[in-house]
């Protein structure tokens, strides 16, 4: 997806716009009936029946460019409806806004592939939509607090996730990171994204038991997976899942947590690193949003900065 940001003296807005370089396949969507169309669907979701009486076109008509629209990726089907033996099938706009430009050279910075993308909307959409940040970050405090009393020492390592997901955005103004100490109990329903394990977070305390891979509890701490069965109890090892929230099932809740800060480290370099993979599912049960990783120092400077992925 790519966005458009629309500014001017005194406000900013971002638009998901589809990039053309080619005119001619901009020209085949910019029909003025299909455009119509499109707009209707950007304001609030339609069918083809409700667009043809409003736009005084026949009913085949429409329906032909929906379809057309559909192929380009446009707009997507969100519901459908049963009417007196028929099925009325509702569609809203994936983009509203089209831009051509010509074919240029990018700069040095590494850019995005549409293949990247693609293959990690499935991990990454609840978290990133219309071109916004829709989640809080939630790391462990740095006093003693929760159950363990623990001070939590890997809240720096959101840096780098904040940035990686900042990367992604065109632009975001928000303060997205808060301390699990203030976390309020209706900001539990949002999106959340829990650095840290169970010990140093109280929001990864409270979500533990309903994990596919948890955290046991005792001392020395050990990753347990109820998926594979297997116990994972080294210090440089760590877990990515995202799940329901437990604390409203329409919300999604990304957990990057290791057996220690080290686990911690190497669970988010695997989230940035290789996100694709981490969408391809558990090793064991691919449905599954859920691995197991371990740090590695591959420059041997004593510090994890790339991880193998146990299951």
């Amino acid at each position: 997806m790519s966005y458009l940001v629309v500014k001017d003296e005194r406000t900013s807005e971002v638009l998901p716009v589809k990039v053309f370089k080619n005119p001619e396949a901009a020209r085949a969507l910019l029909q003025p009936a299909r455009w119509k169309i499109l707009s209707e669907l950007a304001l609030q979701p339609s069918c083809a029946r409700e667009l043809a009486k409003k736009l005084r076109l026949s009913d085949q008509v429409v329906g032909y460019h929906i379809q057309r629209l559909k192929d380009a990726g446009f707009i997507h089907m969100i519901k459908s409806v049963s009417r007196r033996g028929a099925v009325a099938k509702y569609y809203v706009a994936e983009v509203s806004t089209l831009a051509v430009i010509p074919t240029f050279k990018l700069g040095e910075s590494e850019s995005v592939s549409t293949e990247f993308i693609e293959k990690s909307r499935r991990i990454l959409d609840p978290f990133l939509s219309n071109g916004r940040f829709n989640a809080s970050i939630v790391v462990g405090s740095p006093d003693a607090h929760g159950e363990s009393k623990a001070r939590a020492r890997d809240g720096h390592q959101a840096v780098d996730l904040a940035m990686f997901l900042g990367s992604l955005l065109p632009i975001t103004r928000t303060m997205v990171v808060k301390l699990d100490t203030e976390l309020k109990e209706n900001e539990l329903a949002w999106n959340l994204i829990a650095v840290g394990g169970p010990r140093a977070n109280t929001l990864s305390f409270r979500v533990n038991e309903k994990l596919p891979i948890a955290f046991q509890l005792s001392v020395p701490s050990a990753i347990i997976s109820k998926i594979s069965g297997k116990m994972y109890n080294e210090d440089d090892q760590g877990l990515v899942e995202i799940v329901e929230n437990p604390f409203n099932p329409k919300a999604r809740l990304l957990i990057l947590a290791g057996n220690t800060s080290i686990g911690t480290r190497a669970a988010i370099i695997g989230f940035i690193k290789y996100t694709e993979k981490v969408a391809s599912g558990n090793t064991y049960n691919s449905e599954l949003v859920a691995r197991v990783v371990s740090g590695i120092d591959l420059d041997s400077d004593g510090f994890v900065d790339d991880v193998e992925f146990l299951e």
